[in-house]
């Protein structure tokens, strides 16, 4: 079952979800690309992994909370438009978390050199998943940038077309 948090200490809980993954997301990005060195890889690969985790957590928040608020709110085609992109930012960052996390799990494999029936992980695996941990993190924040970019948009422009009774 899940638990819609519509509100925080009286104010819509939404704005106060969603900015945790605009600054988390890009930021995990930045680790990512960080990782590329070897002498810090594996602190930045487990900052990226557990920016992702919490990003992609308040992000679902963020997304089940701005449900709730939508209902709330007047119609508008931008807060339909916001929510459609809030939607489908979720995949990406989803993605992305997972990626980190493997990046994670196949850098530790490798360093600590674990086989599994005697088989190793072959070498190409853990910086393959580290390049695709970067190309994640480059799309999951333009998805979340355009989205959160859009729900400015529609608190600060746009004009209620109908109001819901």
């Amino acid at each position: 079952m899940i638990i819609a948090i519509s509100q925080l200490f009286g104010l819509p809980a939404h704005p106060l979800f969603v900015h945790v993954p605009i600054v988390l997301i890009p930021l995990a990005l930045v680790t990512s690309v960080l990782a590329l060195f070897k002498r810090f890889r594996r602190e930045f690969l487990f900052a990226t992994a557990g920016l992702t985790v919490l990003g992609a957590t308040f992000l679902s928040l963020g997304s089940q909370a701005g449900e709730a608020l939508e209902h709330d709110m007047p119609r508008s085609e931008a807060i339909h438009e916001h929510a459609e992109m809030g939607e489908r930012s979720q995949a990406p960052t989803v993605t992305f978390t997972a990626l980190a996390l493997g990046a994670v799990l196949a850098s530790e494999v490798m360093r600590r050199n674990l086989v599994f029936k005697g088989r190793s992980l072959p070498k190409a695996v853990a910086p393959l998943l580290l390049v695709l941990t970067i190309a994640g993190g480059v799309f999951s924040t333009i998805v979340v940038s355009q989205a959160g970019h859009s729900g400015a948009k529609s608190v600060w422009t746009s004009q209620p077309t109908k109001k819901k009774p």
